[in-house]
C-alpha cells in the first residue's frame, strides 16, 4: 500500500501519518479494561475479594505484577482503591469518569 520496504528505517509515527491514521490500540485497552473493572467490582464478590487480596496464601516468588487496579486508579484519577471502589458501584460516576479521557 504504501511501499515501505521492511529494510526502512521509518518510525511508527510516521507511518501513523502517512495513513493519517491515529493510535487507537491504547484507547481500547483503556476502555476495554476500565469496562471490565467497573463490571466486576459492581457485581461480583468473590472476584473482588481476590482483587483485593482477601484470599490467604503464599507469597509469590519474584517481582509483583503489574497491578491492573493501580492502573485505573491513576487513569480515573482516583486516590485509592476505595474511592475508584465507590466509583465503580455508583455506574454514573464511572461512566462519567471514563467518558471524559476521550
Amino acid at each position: 500500500m504504501l511501499k515501505i520496504k521492511w529494510t526502512d528505517r521509518i518510525t511508527n509515527d510516521e507511518v501513523f501519518q502517512r495513513t493519517k491514521v491515529e493510535r487507537l490500540l491504547l484507547k481500547i485497552l483503556k476502555t476495554r479494561r476500565h469496562s471490565c473493572i467497573g463490571h466486576t467490582i459492581g457485581h461480583n464478590v468473590f472476584v473482588v475479594n481476590i482483587l483485593e487480596g482477601a484470599i490467604y496464601g503464599e507469597n509469590a516468588v519474584g517481582r509483583p505484577g503489574l497491578q491492573c487496579l493501580k492502573q485505573v486508579a491513576r487513569d480515573t484519577a482516583a486516590d485509592s482503591y476505595t474511592a475508584v471502589n465507590r466509583m465503580a458501584c455508583n455506574s454514573c460516576r464511572w461512566r462519567a469518569a471514563n467518558q471524559s479521557e476521550d
